[in-house]
């Protein structure tokens, strides 16, 4: 059930209807899943541990905020340890061709997902491609460092699906996968610094949530 909730907030959040920033309170979680307060209480302190909540004296809980320096730092961490998760991954297909098969599965998901136009179902699967990577390198540390990280991802990859097609951001993929093939870690790094740094810094994700807010508030106000 806690995970549960757990991926219900996340979900909510990577569509817009939670946004970054928002006051979260137990009650009104607990009333929208139909569920009781214990397993939200569980779930927001487990998202609290992962960054995708804090807690504010005074306030209580809320949502992780969406600011550009914030983003930047996640996103850092996220380009230098998926180049060494690359490079990793290299050096094992040289002894086994078929280490990129659970890679190539998630990428197939994906582009049913981007078939069906369904952005938080991709956004999702980008997690899911990029966790599967850093497994696939066999480094548990980089993984451990990595996995607290993933939920903050999915939310950060849903809002992007808002203003970038998830036909483009299957295609980046593809491209991911051929430069692992072809062995060239050059071409791979300038590829994740696009995919990870350029295209993420391309969206003004505080002002879409701001046109967001605008957006609930027009609704609510009829």
């Amino acid at each position: 059930m806690v995970n549960q909730v757990v991926d219900a907030i996340v979900e909510a959040t990577a569509k817009g209807i939670f946004l970054p920033g928002d006051r979260i309170v137990e009650a009104e979680v607990a009333r929208s899943l139909n569920v009781s307060r214990i397993p939200v209480r569980e779930a927001l302190r487990l998202l609290e541990s992962q960054g995708v909540v804090v807690s504010e004296r005074y306030r209580g809980m809320s949502l992780m905020s969406v600011d550009i320096d914030r983003l930047e730092k996640i996103l850092k961490v996220r380009l230098a340890l998926e180049k060494l998760a690359g490079a990793e991954v290299m050096a094992k297909l040289r002894t086994d061709p078929d280490v990129l098969a659970p890679l190539e599965q998630v990428l197939a998901d994906m582009h049913a997902a981007g078939a069906a136009e369904d952005g938080f179902r991709v956004a999702s699967l980008d997690t899911e491609f990029h966790l599967c990577l850093c497994r696939l390198s066999g480094n548990e540390v980089l993984v451990r460092t990595i996995e607290p990280l993933s939920r903050q991802l999915t939310i950060i990859f849903g809002l992007s699906t808002m203003k970038k097609g998830v036909q483009s951001i299957v295609a980046e993929h593809d491209e991911v996968i051929a430069a692992l093939r072809a062995g060239d870690q050059a071409a791979y790094d300038e590829l994740m610094q696009v995919h990870i740094l350029d295209y993420s810094r391309a969206v003004d994700y505080e002002h879409l949530v701001e046109q967001l807010r605008k957006l609930e508030r027009r609704k609510k106000a009829g």
